[in-house]
């Protein structure tokens, strides 16, 4: 039996990163709308985005543990597109901004995870932005290669990925405040990726792990030009 679509991602999100701890399986840690409006109604909620958007919901459970609760809210608008229009079927216009978006908050959780279970490791929001638009791009790649049985995108590919990823989005309707960190976050990934796409198959691979591994100042000090 095929494994749900939310742990083949992160299985492959966390393989990619070489990440030390693994979030699967992710249905523990999902929630839908209803269960969405009973965590705001049971804790005070900071949320800077539309209230039906998707998101990584995080709670500390103690400064002397460093522990954290987490729960990924994935509309449930988002999930029956997808379970209609499964990606590992089909990727095109009509389902994939619904699978970016679940890539998204999965990368996020794998990040966080990953990062939370070293000592001293911290995550900032810009990363965690920068980080999910290579991811994004990188799963769309692998799975539109593996759709149409061939190692390379096309050039038509590429430009679909980046025009659905980068070029169509304004974000004019997102509050001022963290309008300016999506588009620095869209401009570094979309740096980043270019840089990764002229070399070859085994760098590329060392450097997303160094790229994954690296805290907030060592990627724009590494990652950035």
């Amino acid at each position: 039996m095929a494994s749900p679509l939310i742990d083949a991602l992160a299985l492959l999100l966390e393989r990619t990163y070489d990440a030390g701890i693994s979030v699967r399986p992710l249905g523990r840690f999902v929630v839908g709308d209803e269960g969405h409006q009973r965590l705001l109604a049971r804790y005070a909620v900071h949320e800077t985005v539309g209230a039906a958007s998707a998101r990584l919901l995080l709670r500390p459970l103690g400064v002397e543990t460093g522990a954290w609760a987490a729960a990924l809210y994935l509309p449930d608008a988002i999930v029956a597109l997808l379970e209609r229009h499964d990606p590992r079927r089909r990727l095109d216009a009509g389902n994939v901004d619904a699978f970016f978006t679940l890539i998204e908050e999965i990368d996020h959780l794998v990040t966080f995870a990953d990062r939370a279970g070293r000592p001293g490791g911290e995550v900032s929001l810009l990363e965690l932005e920068w980080h999910a638009g290579v991811s994004k791009y990188l799963v769309g790649a692998h799975f539109l290669a593996r759709l149409a049985a061939r190692g390379r995108l096309t050039a038509g590919q590429r430009a679909f990925l980046e025009h659905h990823l980068f070029d169509k989005h304004d974000y004019r309707d997102v509050p001022a405040e963290v309008r300016g960190r999506y588009r620095e976050a869209d401009r570094l990934a979309h740096r980043f990726l270019r840089d990764l796409h002229g070399r070859r198959p085994a760098d590329r691979v060392r450097r997303l792990r160094r790229f994954h591994h690296a805290g907030h100042h060592e990627k724009l000090r590494s990652f950035a030009c």
